[in-house]
């Protein structure tokens, strides 16, 4: 990658960088055209926001009870029932 990347591999690396560490040269590539485009300095913000608002979500969905213990037995007992056959 050059010194400069594209706004398609800027997306490209934003997207990475959310999943994994970049190499140098990738990350100062990103961070300079960032500084430049404001239309992929939006997209990276957002991927950050839409990022934060899952965690946020699956936070809250942490302390939901689940399944009642006769919801799970039915599903157990409907299991056994279809691999029995």
């Amino acid at each position: 990658m050059n010194w400069m990347a594209t706004c398609r591999e800027a997306t490209e690396l934003a997207s990475r960088a959310m999943d994994q560490r970049l190499p140098l040269s990738n990350r100062m590539a990103l961070r300079l055209h960032l500084a430049i485009c404001k239309n992929c300095a939006r997209f990276s913000q957002q991927l950050q926001e839409m990022r934060r608002l899952f965690r946020e979500e699956a936070a809250a969905n942490d302390d939901a009870n689940g399944l009642t213990p006769e919801a799970r037995q039915r599903i157990a007992s409907e299991l056994q029932k279809k691999l029995g056959s």
